[in-house]
């Protein structure tokens, strides 16, 4: 009989620790490293790599039959206590032709020796509550559930990553990073190691995370937004073009404009009605608390009328790029040149 798990990736990460298996673990969510990092573990740890041409067995979930599945559960592992085996991307709620008759009784009761892993890659593999399969799921599976850390956390894994490569960054350099290049730690793995390279002193400065870091589309639509508003509109056309040379789409690049200009109105909605920093995360949807400082400095430098009038622009461009607009880099540009020029006036 499987050993129930209800805990998810705590549980999970108890199993590594202890060595002591269940038979059925569901990895998902938008974490990839994470994600990936587990899986690695599991591949190390269940399995000996003397016989792992054995005793580890990988499916795609395109292509996969209900005949290979039963004959990679049923089969006994050679020459250890454990097999593993990992089947990527296959809808468990929705699955092939073939399946749905079969599939709850082939994971009802999984044998000891096995350790079987739907691992989602590419598909989102959020469980779907309403089918009988999760609630037989739900008695046995391991939900191990990889979501974006909050920007703490991050930090906190930033500093100690920079410390194992001899080096160092100060928490609010790294909430800047966290700022500048996302949250996805896949990524800002690879922007530390840029940095830490770099850096001749061995501490990561926020000019080394400027110097070879890559912003994410937020990060320079704020900077975007801000050259309007100091009156650099050459600076907002140009960070359009580099947008534009890094294959960005125009209606995700001004979607995204859009989304920025709503959550400064909101950040002078929440000011105005003496609002404090988590209420505004609340209201702009982001877990960052230094995101949500930057915005309310932003905000401060530009009125209300302002962003009324600029949020009216912002819904008239929009309806014109979906509409078939012939020429969206010149829509989005005089819109930009509009917005620049009712900053002017709102100065006058």
């Amino acid at each position: 009989m499987a050993k129930t798990k209800t805990n998810g990736k705590a549980q999970l990460i108890r199993d590594l620790n202890d060595q002591n298996f269940g038979q059925l673990y569901i990895l998902s969510g938008e974490e990839s490293y994470l994600k990936e990092h587990y899986l690695r573990e599991m591949r190390e740890k269940v399995v000996d790599p003397t016989f792992a041409d054995f005793n580890l067995i990988e499916f795609e979930g395109k292509g996969l039959t209900p005949e290979m599945l039963s004959e990679a559960i049923d089969s006994y592992p050679a020459m250890a206590e454990k097999k593993l085996v990992i089947v990527t991307d296959f809808d468990l709620y929705k699955p092939p032709a073939g399946f749905a008759d079969v599939l709850p009784d082939l994971l009802r009761d999984l044998p000891d020796y096995l350790c079987l892993v739907f691992y989602y890659d590419v598909l989102e593999g959020k469980p779907d509550k309403r089918t009988k399969l999760y609630k037989q799921l739900e008695k046995t599976a391991c939900f191990a559930e990889f979501s974006r850390m909050e920007e703490r956390e991050l930090v906190a894994w930033l500093e100690r990553r920079a410390r194992q490569r001899g080096s160092t960054i100060a928490p609010d350099d790294a909430a800047y990073m966290i700022f500048l290049c996302g949250d996805s730690m896949t990524n800002l793995a690879g922007e530390l190691e840029k940095a830490i390279a770099h850096s001749t002193t061995g501490a990561v400065k926020r000019y080394n995370i400027d110097a070879v870091c890559s912003p994410v589309l937020d990060a320079v639509v704020f900077d975007l937004t801000d050259a309007i508003t100091a009156g650099r509109f050459d600076r907002a056309v140009a960070l359009v073009g580099e947008l534009l040379v890094q294959k960005n789409n125009e209606v995700l690049i001004f979607t995204t404009i859009t989304r920025h200009i709503q959550r400064l109105y909101a950040a002078k909605l929440c000011a105005e009605h003496r609002g404090g920093e988590q209420q505004l995360m609340e209201l702009i949807g982001s877990k960052s608390p230094y995101y949500a400082r930057q915005i309310q400095k932003a905000a401060r430098r530009v009125s209300l009328a302002w962003l009324r009038r600029v949020a009216s622009l912002c819904a008239q461009t929009d309806a014109a790029l979906k509409g078939g607009a012939a020429d969206r880099q010149k829509q989005i540009e005089l819109t930009l040149l509009a917005m620049a020029a009712a900053h002017e006036e709102e100065g006058a």
